[in-house]
């Protein structure tokens, strides 16, 4: 029992700059100069570097990263931050940008804001402190101030999905409004005249506000009516019950839509689930189409009919902006504004029968 329990706390202990050193007779100073790369630059010869070295693997020492980044201003960390990872687009997101970091040295610190503007400050804040080496973050606040405050002290962050009036961060975003557009035009194509909207707050996001923005000039250039009865607003923390509650009235009122476009992927899993509750046949009693596909809509009953995202090209050409930040590179202006093409997958819940 006691050599088990030595084991334990052998194995439990973190191994030291100083246990390094005692094991080889050196000075803490010298091993530290190894460990950070610089034996050449004060004189260290390479048989000493490697005997440090081979010290170094046979101890597993994995350096203190947080006082390592008080020391050096890097701590090899970035920070991801959403408005909920259980999202399925920024879960996505979230671990392209893990796998990015991962072959390029750096780890990953994720939070979700839940839409809050304060909780959002508060994480940036936090991170910060960690002395994370850079932000990703799709922000929740009203306007381009702090960020641009960020900016000016010239604090690694590119901002995804979403973007602000007059910023001068970097950012890397869709063309939500032509990606309404272009799902609004699939309904009228397939004949559906009566169309409804599920749109979330808050709605100053860009995103949400461009696809919002979007339905409406398609609806006009159509000159289809929209009638204010069908497009349902719902609020971010209580989604589910104000969906069910909004089709449940519309059904029971015989005024349901031919067809509804649901701004992201959550809305459009909900809607899918509420409208088989009240035994609505998609597509033929009313059709759907969502922004933002996900894989399981490929495999529903009937399949569901989205809006794709690029979450891969997202995800890189986020990551390498702030890489090109955090190593001090030249940002070209195109590259501090990125605007990515959508493209739809047309399923079976709008094609009429």
């Amino acid at each position: 029992m006691y050599i088990f329990a030595k084991m334990n706390f052998q194995m439990a202990k973190k191994v030291s700059i100083s246990d390094i050193a005692e094991c080889l007779g050196v000075s803490k100073t010298l091993v530290s100069l190894v460990i950070n790369g610089k034996a050449e630059q004060y004189g260290i010869n390479a048989q000493t570097k490697k005997r440090v070295l081979d010290k170094v693997e046979e101890l597993n020492y994995r350096p203190n990263l947080l006082a390592q980044g008080f020391r050096t201003g890097k701590t090899n960390t970035i920070g991801v931050i959403v408005s909920d990872i259980a999202n399925r687009f920024y879960s996505r997101i979230a671990r392209k940008i893990e796998d990015l970091a991962w072959k390029n040295g750096y780890s990953v610190v994720i939070c979700s804001t839940d839409e809050n503007v304060d909780k959002e400050l508060q994480q940036i804040k936090l991170l910060q402190e960690r002395k994370v080496d850079g932000l990703i973050i799709s922000s929740s606040q009203l306007d381009a101030e702090f960020f641009n405050t960020l900016n000016d002290a010239h604090f690694p962050h590119v901002l995804i999905d979403r973007r602000f009036e007059n910023m001068t961060s970097s950012s890397v975003v869709i063309d939500n409004q032509s990606g309404a557009q272009m799902a609004v035009n699939h309904l009228i194509s397939q004949g559906y005249r009566k169309i409804g909207m599920i749109s979330i707050t808050p709605q100053h996001i860009s995103s949400i506000r461009e696809r919002v923005h979007g339905f409406y000039q398609a609806m006009e250039l159509a000159e289809l009516e929209v009638n204010p009865l069908w497009n349902i607003d719902v609020p971010f923390d209580n989604m589910e019950n104000e969906i069910r509650n909004s089709l449940q009235q519309l059904h029971s009122q015989h005024n349901l839509p031919e067809a509804f476009f649901t701004l992201n992927n959550n809305l459009t899993s909900t809607c899918l689930m509420q409208l088989r509750e009240l035994s609505v046949k998609i597509p033929s009693d009313v059709a759907l189409i969502g922004f933002d596909d996900v894989l399981y809509f490929d495999f529903t009953n009937p399949s569901i009919t989205a809006i794709e995202q690029p979450v891969d090209l997202i995800s890189e050409q986020a990551f390498n902006l702030l890489l090109k930040q955090i190593k001090k590179n030249d940002v070209t202006k195109e590259e501090r504004s990125i605007c990515l093409p959508i493209s739809i997958n047309i399923r079976e819940s709008t094609i009429k029968r």
